[in-house]
């Protein structure tokens, strides 16, 4: 019989005693434990993706509750993922996590199942085998008390993935709590999950969460370590300020992280001057995004963009021009972005657009 031992006061926060000068050690029976069984969708099933239905409900998935058969343990959370054809569940490219939540359901729509298929490696317009599973899992720390379902097998096809970036909302105390405004949000351009923007707060211990356009499916952080929680406590930023927001619901976790953005270089005040950019308070009134000016006099030379006085993490950060973009003015973090030309000398207004996905600064000289 498969049995494992967990001191809770470790892995849990949760200190259990068996008398005043014991610990008692709080044993997981995982032989006696029930894993989910996915019920829905069927083993077997197919379903054909329209790019015209991407707003439809594909289907709901339906699963039975996971049971340790222990009292005191945290609520139990569920993790659903897919994989393509072979359901061997080994290769961890061919693996994507669909949703974390607390219920023993979750509905999906086609446009999202074509997106995370999508990156599982489906070739659209072709009928491809895909596998789907449930995980119970009491904390993300430790993987030795999953419980996984069995896999369903599903034949899909898709159609060709959508290329617009991916935007996950930051409904907050700070826009009206609102999950469905779409301009309060943070991007994804590669469409992997990875979340990126930046917010203006403008007052201390602004609450805030993340959402897809509803509170059906929103995440907090129940600890205020960094891991997203389905349905979690809302997020403090403690201080009024610019954040830059980062959300990555691959390994469900998130950071904000205050900035305070300046303008460096010879064609400024030198290379260890910054010179602080101003924001504009009007443009995240009526816009609901972050940019910064600044009006001066520069000279023949360089520059770039710096936040904290500090070139990198976990200090700062800087950008630079992105020579290789096919636009004009986009903007590339660290060493990635190479030093901005000024080409003559001259008073110019300098701007600093962080709206995103793709951050850009405009040189206009009066």
């Amino acid at each position: 019989m498969k049995k494992l031992a967990i001191i809770l006061a470790l892995i849990f926060g949760i200190s259990l005693m068996h008398s005043c000068e014991k610990e008692e050690e709080t044993v997981l029976n995982l032989g006696d434990a029930v894993a989910p069984v996915l019920t829905y969708p069927e083993d077997g099933s197919s379903y054909t993706l329209t790019e015209e239905e991407e707003d439809e409900v594909l289907f709901t998935f339906e699963w039975t509750a996971a049971d340790y058969k222990k009292e005191g343990l945290p609520e139990v959370r569920y993790l659903i993922q897919a994989d393509k054809s072979v359901r061997n569940w080994q290769v961890s490219d061919s693996i994507r996590d669909i949703a974390e939540t607390r219920e023993t359901s979750h509905e999906i729509s086609v446009g999202r199942m074509n997106t995370i298929l999508s990156r599982v490696g489906l070739e659209p317009f072709e009928e491809e085998e895909v596998s789907f599973r449930v995980i119970a899992f009491l904390t993300r720390a430790s993987d030795h008390a999953w419980l996984h379902s069995e896999t369903v097998g599903s034949n899909i096809t898709t159609f060709e993935a959508i290329t617009e970036p991916d935007t996950l909302n930051v409904p907050g105390s700070y826009q009206g709590w609102d999950p469905e405004n779409n301009r309060t949000v943070v991007y994804s351009p590669d469409r992997d999950d990875l979340f990126e923007g930046y917010f203006y707060f403008e007052e201390d211990d602004t609450e805030y969460k993340f959402a897809r356009g509803s509170w059906d499916e929103n995440w907090g952080d129940d600890g205020a370590d960094g891991t997203l929680d389905p349905d979690g406590e809302n997020i403090v930023a403690p201080e009024a300020g610019v954040y830059r927001i980062n959300a990555d619901l691959n390994e469900m976790s998130h950071e904000f992280y205050r900035t305070e953005w300046a303008l460096i270089g010879d064609a400024a005040e030198g290379w260890d001057t910054d010179v602080p950019m101003e924001l504009d308070l009007q443009y995240w009134e009526d816009e609901w995004k972050v940019r910064y000016t600044i009006t001066l006099e520069l000279q023949e030379g360089h520059f770039k963009f710096r936040a904290n006085q500090a070139w990198d993490p976990p200090a700062g950060l800087n950008m630079g021009i992105d020579e290789d973009a096919e636009e004009e003015g986009v903007l590339m973090y660290g060493g990635f972005g190479n030093d901005i030309p000024v080409e003559q000398a001259g008073e110019y207004t300098v701007i600093l657009d962080l709206t995103g996905p793709v951050y850009r600064y405009e040189l206009i000289k009066e």
